[in-house]
């Protein structure tokens, strides 16, 4: 099961590498830190959000979080729609389900952050 993981620190070091490994199982990552360079360049290379945020500001962390959670409601919105709207279009085959996912991912991560993503969908036919 995916989770929605916030991470600080993930700019470099041990933040990072956890990061690299709740990514590899699969869960939606937003990295945040003061390193606006390296969270950046963590977060292109994860394919996950990287949010500025400074831990030591109590009122920073109350936005950050609340940013972030916001994000991956909207991602997780996103994927909701695109299926219904497979669903409601009868579209059962998995190659074109993928094809409508990665597209409205993309576009909605274009949107957000004004770069091309690499996503890959990953549909399981059960």
């Amino acid at each position: 099961m995916s989770r929605r993981v916030l991470v600080t620190g993930g700019a470099s070091g041990f933040g990072a590498e956890v990061a690299r490994q709740l990514r590899a199982r699969g869960d939606a990552v937003v990295l945040c830190d003061v390193d606006e360079a390296g969270g950046k360049a963590v977060a292109d290379e994860l394919g996950a959000t990287f949010l500025p945020c400074d831990v030591s500001d109590p009122d920073g962390v109350t936005a950050t979080t609340d940013e972030a959670e916001s994000l991956l409601d909207e991602f997780r919105d996103t994927v909701d729609a695109s299926l219904e709207r497979a669903a409601k279009d009868e579209i059962r085959e998995i190659d074109l389900l993928q094809e409508i996912l990665h597209d409205d991912l993309a576009a909605f991560v274009y949107n957000k952050i004004k770069r091309r993503p690499m996503v890959l969908p990953v549909v399981v036919e059960v």
